[in-house]
């Protein structure tokens, strides 16, 4: 009886075993477990730029001691970034000329004759030595602070979290809000659906802000309105793809754009039509997973990226002046 017990758990123990190994076999083996995903969207053939397309050169590398860069501007030979709780300014050889300590996480900068930056959902002007000349009422709970650009009269702030641009006195009196849907206007309104949200002012003085959630750059006269747009929706090199592009945009000479992309990062160059010219930096030249860079220009049609993965300032010079 007991042998007839042993060989019946024996048995027991073997069939368990089969069945571990063919269940384990078809699981490892299944039909369609090995195949590629075939509507998975490949987009390395769109990170290849032909270099006839590349305009700039990389001329310099500025390695920043931070942990958190958030932003950069240029004005008059001076580049000035907002990091962890700083605002600092370097000169073009990457020397330190001053280091102003905020009160807060900064989120945007405009270099003008003070410097202002804000504070996630409030704005502070600055004097060139730090000392504090204004701070403005909080912007609220929804706010998140994204942009700043200012002209002789104005300050426009972006503001991610509301979906808008605030068009400012230098005292800090609003004017008016710019950008909610207005058919009358021609206004669409700004589809924002990540805080990337770009703005800046033409030599003329009239004011460009990203519609990141469709691709496009929109121009606003002083009363608001509607004046021009632009739009350039493609996975290719020559548009804007994914979610809410272009990222980080700054107003060239001539009243050309350079912008940068998140994604598939690059920063390339268009005219003051949305024509796409040509490339600055190609997705080669970033880390794999680096964030889009935020972007200046200079005098000299330098344009200038913060790379936030490599904590750099990196210049780049037109090719032709060479």
């Amino acid at each position: 009886m007991k042998y007839k017990k042993l060989v019946n758990l024996i048995l027991f123990v073997l069939a368990l075993a089969i069945a571990v190994i063919i269940a384990r076999d078809f699981v490892q083996n299944r039909g369609g477990k090995h195949i590629e995903n075939p509507y998975a969207f490949d987009v390395s053939e769109y990170r290849k730029v032909d270099p006839a397309e590349i305009l700039y050169q990389e001329e310099k590398v500025l390695q920043l001691k931070v942990d958190e860069p958030k932003g950069i501007d240029y004005r008059n030979g001076v580049i000035y970034i907002i990091a962890d709780s700083s605002l600092i300014q370097l000169n073009l050889q990457g020397q330190m000329l001053n280091e102003i300590k905020l009160d807060g996480a900064p989120t945007a900068l405009a270099a003008d004759e003070q410097l202002w930056v804000a504070l996630k959902n409030q704005v502070v002007a600055l004097g060139s030595d730090g000392t504090e000349m204004q701070r403005w009422n909080d912007f609220g709970p929804r706010s998140v602070i994204t942009s700043l650009a200012v002209s002789p009269k104005f300050v426009y702030v972006a503001d991610a979290g509301n979906r808008l641009v605030y068009q400012y006195s230098h005292q800090g009196e609003l004017h008016q809000q710019i950008g909610e849907r207005d058919e009358d206007k021609a206004v669409p309104g700004f589809v924002v659906p990540s805080p990337c949200f770009d703005v800046d002012l033409s030599e003329e003085g009239y004011l460009w802000a990203v519609n990141p959630g469709r691709h496009s750059l929109e121009n606003f006269n002083a009363d608001g309105a509607m004046r021009s747009s632009w739009t350039a929706s493609s996975v290719k090199t020559e548009g804007f793809s994914g979610c809410c592009n272009p990222a980080h945009m700054a107003i060239m000479a001539e009243n050309a754009f350079v912008t940068s992309e998140k994604g598939i990062v690059r920063v390339k160059i268009y005219d003051q039509h949305g024509k796409y010219i040509g490339v600055v930096a190609s997705p080669d030249m970033f880390d794999e997973d680096a964030k889009a860079p935020d972007v200046c220009v200079d005098e000299e049609g330098r344009v200038i990226l913060l790379d936030f993965s490599r904590k750099q300032v990196r210049v780049f010079k037109p090719k032709n002046n060479e």
